[in-house]
């Protein structure tokens, strides 16, 4: 068996899979319900959260996106869940989700998404949100209640896309 001849640094770094990377949010009212929003263009609901831009961290974007997706500003707590998605049909490389720990805020807090990248938001219950979140996003949710509990960050593997 011959090896193959040591390729570049470059030609390495080209060869590595590349990830999609995003950030997101467990925020829940004193009643226990938990923000999600809705999107037009998703089948499902969502946290808020979005994608890491260039030179950003996952805090920094968590934090971003809440405030650019419903108007709160608060300051980003423990990490929860790390969600790792295989490349699919649907997705063409893996994608990497944080999901950080938001606290509680006020019941009735307002709340305001950006005209033409959100529809609508709403205040669930755990069970409501599970149903509506699908099942990349529901599984999340659920590692991330669990993480909430106990203090250990929960890792979720799977191949259905929540991007």
């Amino acid at each position: 068996m011959t090896a193959e001849p040591l390729r570049s640094r470059e030609e390495w770094l080209a060869s590595l899979p590349r990830i999609y990377a995003a950030a997101g949010c467990l925020l829940r009212d004193e009643s226990g319900r938990i923000l999600i929003v809705k999107a037009g263009y998703r089948e499902h609901w969502q946290f808020p959260g979005g994608t890491i831009d260039l030179g950003e961290g996952p805090v920094e974007c968590a934090v971003r996106e809440l405030e650019e997706e419903t108007g709160i500003v608060k300051e980003a707590g423990d990490l929860l869940a790390i969600s790792w998605t295989h490349a699919s049909a649907e997705l063409d490389h893996p994608a990497q989700h944080f999901m950080f720990d938001f606290g509680t805020v006020p019941d009735g807090t307002p709340v305001i998404v950006p005209a033409g990248e959100l529809d609508t938001h709403r205040w669930a219950s755990t069970q409501e949100a599970m149903e509506l979140l699908g099942p990349a996003r529901s599984a999340r949710l659920r590692a991330a209640l669990e993480a909430a509990v106990d203090g250990r960050v929960r890792i979720v593997t799977t191949h259905v896309s929540g991007f």
